[in-house]
């Protein structure tokens, strides 16, 4: 009769805990970008949103929503920019999205030369609001109007933070790494990469 072991031998402890290194060497980047891709899925989802209740605005209206982010707002003194009298043509009168969706990049105010944004929706430059004419030389042809996220980033890189002449415009591409530089654009023609 042959004795079987009681245990195992030395080699085959090696051979488990090299294995299970090998595995956690595989999984643990993955479990740790799962939020970063969480709420780029979110961000795009809610930029998609944004997008087919625009295209609704403007097959009800002929046009899109205007622009509205540089004006003083009517009845609150001290505020330059609020995206929140834009993207409410949306949700009133006619719901063409229940609520506004946030920038899930926005930390804190960010100062730009030109504005201050103190909201956390996504910003917003579109056609004129009678207010200010927003700046969309640098777009590609046949766009009306563009909104933009910060990015995982969580930094402005929009094209009129910078001189028209050194203009930043970089589109976040994921393909990058999903912690690079640039913002998220979408526009009447949709994602802009």
């Amino acid at each position: 009769m042959i004795p079987i072991p009681n245990g195992f031998t030395l080699i085959e402890l090696l051979i488990v805990v090299a294995i299970i290194g090998i595995l956690a060497a595989i999984a643990v980047p993955n479990f740790l970008n799962a939020q970063t891709r969480a709420t780029l899925a979110r961000c795009y989802a809610d930029l998609k949103a944004l997008y087919n209740a625009m295209e609704m605005y403007r097959l009800d209206h002929n046009s899109y929503v205007p622009d509205y982010d540089s004006g003083a707002v009517p009845g609150v003194s001290g505020i330059t920019m609020n995206e929140f009298l834009t993207y409410s043509k949306l949700t009133t009168p006619v719901a063409y999205m229940n609520s506004i969706p946030l920038d899930p990049y926005f930390l804190t105010s960010v100062t730009r030369p030109q504005h201050l944004k103190a909201y956390p929706y996504f910003q917003y430059a579109g056609p004129h609001s009678g207010v200010e004419s927003p700046r969309v030389a640098w777009h590609p042809s046949g766009t009306i109007y563009t909104m933009t996220s910060l990015g995982p980033d969580k930094t402005d890189q929009q094209a009129w933070s910078y001189p028209h002449d050194q203009a930043y415009k970089v589109c976040f591409n994921a393909t990058n790494g999903l912690v690079s530089l640039g913002d998220i654009y979408m526009s009447n023609k949709g994602l802009l990469q």
